[in-house]
């Protein structure tokens, strides 16, 4: 079984996807984390994650004055 839309976004905070935010690709997926994050309250953590692989390819946390991307791997699976 294949899936169409396999980027999801994860709230590290409450432990849960966020509805109706499933992407056919990791940079819209990335995109939508950072909006996501910029819109939550200061200390909230939004991750982009595969579902195919559960692999984590960025995570975006909430500061009180802007938005800090602290995590990204590539494809190959190396943190940059």
């Amino acid at each position: 079984m294949t899936v169409s839309r396999p980027y999801r976004l994860w709230n590290a905070g409450t432990k849960a996807l966020l509805r109706w935010r499933n992407y056919k690709f990791p940079r819209n997926a990335h995109l939508g984390a950072l909006i996501e994050a910029r819109w939550a309250k200061p200390g909230t953590a939004i991750e982009v994650i595969d579902i195919r692989t559960m692999k984590l390819l960025g995570q975006y946390r909430r500061t009180p004055t802007s938005v800090a991307f602290t995590n990204l791997r590539n494809d190959n699976g190396k943190q940059e």
